[in-house]
């Protein structure tokens, strides 16, 4: 069989492959993150010196989190929305103050209420969701399960097996 195409026809032919294709990739998980996000991710630092961090009392302060991802100010902004709502603390912060952001998905700050805990919260399938909480050292399977980088979760881990301080790096 001896098919012969133009160069017209052969470029209308190679545009519908690459059509055909780009339609049939269309169904990628949610989970998938932009290509762009995760080649180079910008580490966000909001606390330092006398600051703390951004501090979240209610939805519309997440307008804080100059350079954050619109879903990560969502997140933080619904979460502190509830506390506040919810709340029977009368005489102490109520809120959730954001330290360091990465734009690939990760970040740490603190939740509070009359009292609190440092929480990690990390892009998971495609939400952002909190990870750890704690008041201590993070636990080393938590960070090694979700890959949080060392910039969020600091160089140092709880390994429960072993009962003992760990270094911890991930890039």
């Amino acid at each position: 069989m001896d098919i012969r195409l133009g160069t017209k026809n052969l470029s209308a032919l190679l545009l519908v492959g690459a059509v055909a294709l780009t339609l049939s990739s269309c169904g990628a998980p949610a989970h998938a993150t932009a290509v762009a996000d995760n080649e180079n991710p910008r580490l966000i630092v909001y606390a330092g010196g006398e600051s703390p961090g951004v501090e979240v009392q209610e939805r519309a302060d997440a307008k804080d989190l100059r350079g954050a991802p619109r879903a990560f100010k969502r997140f933080i902004g619904n979460k502190a929305q509830r506390l506040t709502d919810r709340s029977s603390c009368t005489d102490g912060y109520v809120g959730v103050t954001v330290e360091r952001v990465r734009t690939d998905g990760y970040s740490v700050g603190g939740v509070n209420d009359c009292g609190g805990y440092r929480a990690l919260w990390a892009e998971v399938d495609g939400r952002w969701t909190e990870i750890a909480g704690s008041q201590d050292v993070w636990n080393c399977g938590v960070l090694k399960r979700n890959v949080v980088p060392s910039s969020i979760a600091g160089n140092r881990c709880y390994d429960i097996r072993a009962q003992r301080v760990r270094h911890y790096h991930q890039r």
